[in-house]
């Protein structure tokens, strides 16, 4: 009779045991979903600081930058505001200088002589720097925490950006825990590997730059372009429609040069709100055999094929390559 009891009991222990774990667990997984959804909405809200504190901060320092079999290491100096300015300098290879001043960029040579051009407003000299600019990125990206790090002597805060499809890459970034300034970037393919990054090695945030230090060493002998703006935005919707492009490209800019010879050229750009496109249309005089020619250099991939008997308006099917090693002539 005493066995029979202790087995009973011995039985209904684990019965309680049993349910008991279960509960736990379903308790657990509830509250891992708020908890994961949470993670992605505090990632997300560093990369909008993160776009906000590059612009508005003052900074200095030097970082390297890796991109097409090389190391490059270059000088910043930024002061944000509403009159942003800022300049890079590279410290190993040719003596190059950019000078921005808002959207003005002034490209200076080894040889002193320099190219004036215009960018498009909120971009910046920094490279691989993802500009978050709408809300809905975690419908083509898993966006999460990814722990912390230390970066240039900064406590940072690392943010992991997975694409969904296979037609995007994917970032790792690492922003200054205080300011959510970029410290570090890093994009990868979708095997994980990395084809480009940059990253500070010395940085002081909150520095102001001198007048000295925003404008070109080398004055003596600049031979700038300022013809202007070699585009302008179409008052008008643009004659060339991209169709079945990949899923959240949306058209943001359409420019055509400014020449008036140029006239029937036009340059789209689309984006999903992280990765950018750029689409160049224009008419050839001669009449070119078909050819496609694909090329690829890091992050950037480059397609041109032509049309012919195209009406107008000219349809033109935008299609993104997956990321595919390319050889490149070493002079393009």
């Amino acid at each position: 009779m005493l066995a029979s009891n202790l087995a009973t009991g011995f039985a209904g222990g684990r019965s309680s045991t049993r349910f008991l774990v279960g509960m736990l667990l379903a308790i657990g997984l509830l509250a891992a979903a708020p908890s994961r959804a949470n993670d992605a909405q505090d990632a997300q809200k560093l990369l909008f600081s993160m776009t906000n504190a590059i612009r508005a901060l003052d900074y200095q320092g030097s970082f390297t930058y890796q991109h097409s079999g090389r190391t490059d290491t270059l000088r910043v100096f930024h002061a944000g505001g509403a009159n942003e300015r800022e300049r890079l300098v590279s410290l190993n290879g040719p003596s190059r200088e950019l000078v921005r001043s808002g959207s003005s960029v002034i490209c200076v040579g080894p040889d002193g002589s320099a190219v004036s051009y215009a960018i498009s407003r909120g971009k910046g000299l920094l490279p691989l720097v993802p500009t978050a600019t709408t809300s809905s990125l975690d419908e083509h990206y898993d966006i999460r925490m990814a722990g912390s790090d230390r970066v240039a002597g900064y406590l940072a805060d690392v943010i992991e950006v997975r694409p969904r499809d296979g037609f995007r890459y994917g970032y790792r970034i690492w922003l200054e825990r205080d300011s959510h300034m970029l410290l570090r970037s890093m994009v990868v393919d979708q095997r994980q590997q990395v084809l480009e990054q940059f990253m500070f090695v010395a940085l002081e945030i909150g520095r102001l730059p001198s007048d000295a230090d925003l404008v070109p060493r080398r004055t003596g002998n600049l031979t700038a372009d300022t013809s202007g703006e070699d585009e302008i935005e179409l008052r008008k919707s643009p004659n060339f429609r991209v169709t079945a492009a990949p899923p959240g490209f949306a058209l943001i800019s359409a420019r055509r040069p400014s020449q008036p010879s140029s006239a029937t050229s036009e340059h789209l750009v689309f984006s999903d709100g992280l990765a950018s496109v750029s689409v160049y249309i224009e008419a050839q005089a001669d009449n070119p055999s078909e050819l496609t020619t694909l090329a690829g250099r890091g992050t950037l991939n480059l397609q041109v094929f032509f049309v012919t008997a195209c009406d107008s308006p000219c349809w033109v099917m935008c299609r993104l390559q997956r990321s595919v090693p390319l050889q490149v002539p070493s002079n393009r």
